[in-house]
């Protein structure tokens, strides 16, 4: 994936080419965090999901239902019985839905969940020890019921045997499920020069005046992006092309952005349209900046 998006740098960090491969080295925990768990690959489809851990015949589909939030709540019989309320999501090198009293972690594709921590108890599972069926993505919040059924599964320090059972929200896209958004990419006129985006994030932090860089295809041109806390909105603050960085003076573009719909309960695909009536850039001379893009954008934990 080329690098689409750098993130959390502080005032003005970002001038140069240097300066941004400090901020990703920085950040980058936070940063690929983010966009590998929260925006999945974009080919992952609810289909192949289906094909090993992630399970259609568990229970009926429809018999999962579509939870409006992430979390929910999970059964547990066995060696000790209750129940643990899991109420918000962990973005901690591995996306986990959380509770006060436990943990569940999710990765991969098909999705799994390989650690589940409940009541002093630690389970360290293989991909088929537990079984999940995806129910139907709420539009408006990005979430989508998960049913998941662990069946007999061992504490690591055998203090006990239990099977836990309940239906979750998550991510939709972590099940594939990603509804009737388009995907992300577009392109952006350097006068007769052509610069086309796909895999685009950007976030976007109130107490931070850098949003993202937005790079192309091939990676040789990248736009950069700066959150004004003035007006609230983003500002096209460089274009880096043909090696060299071209700063945009204040006043010379609009951005405009519209939110298009919700991937997930993180992160917002957004359309921007960049109109400039003219930017000097280095090899070019002075150029129209014309250009739409879809982004995701990706709200910090």
């Amino acid at each position: 994936m080329p690098l689409s998006i750098m993130t959390l740098a502080v005032g003005d960090w970002f001038r140069s080419v240097g300066v941004l491969v400090i901020a990703f080295v920085t950040v980058s925990v936070v940063t690929f965090g983010i966009a590998a768990l929260i925006v999945p690959s974009q080919a992952v489809s609810s289909q192949a999901s289906a094909d090993a851990g992630v399970s259609a015949e568990a229970v009926p589909s429809a018999a999962v239902g579509t939870p409006t939030e992430v979390g929910g709540t999970l059964a547990v019989s066995g060696d000790r019985e209750g129940s643990f309320v899991l109420n918000r999501e962990s973005i901690d090198g591995r996306y986990a839905l959380e509770g006060d009293d436990g943990r569940v972690f999710f990765e991969g594709d098909p999705l799994t969940v390989p650690q589940i921590s409940w009541d002093g108890l630690e389970f360290f599972l293989d991909p088929d020890e537990c079984v999940i069926t995806p129910g139907e993505r709420y539009d408006p919040t990005g979430v989508a019921g998960a049913h998941i059924r662990c069946e007999e599964i061992a504490d690591v320090r055998d203090n006990g045997v239990v099977t836990m059972e309940g239906t979750l929200g998550v991510a939709s896209n972590l099940l594939g499920l990603r509804g009737d958004l388009p995907p992300t990419g577009g392109t952006v006129e350097l006068g007769e020069e052509t610069l086309e985006f796909e895999d685009a994030f950007m976030t976007v932090v109130t107490f931070s005046s850098f949003a993202g860089q937005l790079a192309t295809t091939d990676g040789a041109s990248a736009l950069t992006l700066r959150y004004d806390a003035m007006t609230h909105s983003l500002v096209l603050d460089e274009i880096l092309f043909g090696g060299e960085a071209n700063e945009v003076p204040a006043g010379a573009c609009t951005l405009s952005s519209r939110d298009v719909g919700a991937v997930n309960p993180h992160t917002t695909l957004v359309e921007l349209a960049i109109r400039c009536s003219a930017v000097e850039v280095a090899g070019l001379g002075t150029v129209p900046v014309v250009g739409t893009v879809l982004v995701h954008q990706v709200d910090p934990p």
